[in-house]
């Protein structure tokens, strides 16, 4: 398991002030290990799978804030 590399390509994105639908651009992902697990939730913007993955809450709220209704 890749937690820590999940962990900080949200990180990175968070740093860059995106908040997206989802991560699907495979340049994107690339400088990070990622299983492929990861890399499926991340594409279909799963927030219960990345969370279960050991993606940090804060980090997933951070990153998809467009995905969560108010």
């Amino acid at each position: 398991m890749s937690d820590y590399h999940l962990n900080k390509l949200l990180f990175d994105t968070a740093g860059r002030h995106r908040m997206v639908e989802s991560i699907a651009d495979e340049a994107e992902l690339a400088p990070y290990d990622l299983t492929a697990e990861e890399r499926e939730a991340l594409r279909d913007g799963d927030l219960a799978r990345l969370y279960e993955l050991g993606a940090n809450p804060y980090l997933i709220r951070r990153v998809f804030r467009p995905r969560f209704k108010i």
